[in-house]
């Protein structure tokens, strides 16, 4: 019976390249974002809170901070794929993958703390 799933190996320095990439790619993302950030609250993109969207000053405030929070993120996360190298090159990948996340949850919590020191729970400034 045929696997359905291929598993492929990589050695250690195809994973260190993939989770450079990886990490090219998020800070690419995030530059596309604050170069072109959404100009009105919507459904798309953009950061997408109950918060973020309570309005357009919010939701711009939000925007603008949270990207400035993700390109320095992001920035860090290059220090994963050469640590991971030398501690675990055979899980370089699913290192990054984690750290990454990790590292946009805390943007996130970053962010909705700014938030909440500069405006109340309807939105209104502080």
């Amino acid at each position: 019976m045929p696997a359905l799933i291929s598993s492929v190996e990589l050695s250690p320095e195809q994973q260190l390249l993939f989770g450079l990439g990886y990490c090219v790619f998020m800070l690419l993302l995030f530059l596309i974002f604050k170069a072109f950030p959404p100009k009105k609250i919507n459904a798309l993109y953009g950061y997408r809170t109950q918060r973020s969207m309570a309005n357009q000053n919010v939701w711009e405030v939000a925007n603008t901070f949270s990207m400035q929070v993700m390109i320095k993120v992001s920035l860090w996360s290059f220090g994963f794929p050469v640590v991971f190298y030398f501690l675990i090159p055979e899980f370089n990948v699913l290192g990054v993958c984690i750290g990454n996340t990790l590292l946009i949850l805390y943007s996130v919590l970053l962010t909705e703390r700014h938030l909440n020191r500069h405006f109340d729970k309807k939105g209104n400034p502080k």
